[in-house]
């Protein structure tokens, strides 16, 4: 927790900042912690080659039942329901029952932009690596 003597005031900035002019407009206006930590598990959620092969997956189709997807990704049910769990429970993907056999979809478009500028910016650095830029 921070002190009150640390919170940043427009008075402060124009003392102590390098460039106040910068700093300035973004007082009051920067992602709080709770909201800091959102983001983070969202993008911690990511951070796994498994769950990132069943986004891409369900990125290029719709959706996919749970035999259909762990066939596909050559693992087993067991294991894949474990990722589809936890991408759930961040609201990352979303499913749907019909008789006895369930379908996973990706929860909205946000988490297919997400993933899909994910893997364009992987993309553009495997890229750079080779060229020896990066």
């Amino acid at each position: 927790m921070s002190n009150h003597s640390d919170v940043l005031t427009p008075e402060r900035c124009e003392v102590e900042c390098l460039h106040p002019e910068h700093v300035a407009p973004l007082l009051g206006r920067i992602l709080d912690y709770a909201g800091a930590d959102r983001v983070a598990a969202t993008f911690a959620i990511l951070a796994d080659p498994t769950r990132a092969r069943v986004l891409h997956s369900l990125s290029l189709v719709g959706e996919l039942c749970v035999c259909d997807l762990a066939l596909l990704l050559g693992i087993s049910q067991s294991a894949l329901s474990h990722q589809l769990r936890m991408l759930r429970d961040r609201n990352v993907v979303a499913r749907t029952k019909r008789g006895r056999v369930v379908y996973y979809r990706l929860a909205d478009e946000h988490v297919r932009h997400v993933f899909n500028d994910g893997l364009r910016h992987a993309g553009e650095a495997e890229h750079l690596q080779g060229t020896g830029v990066a």
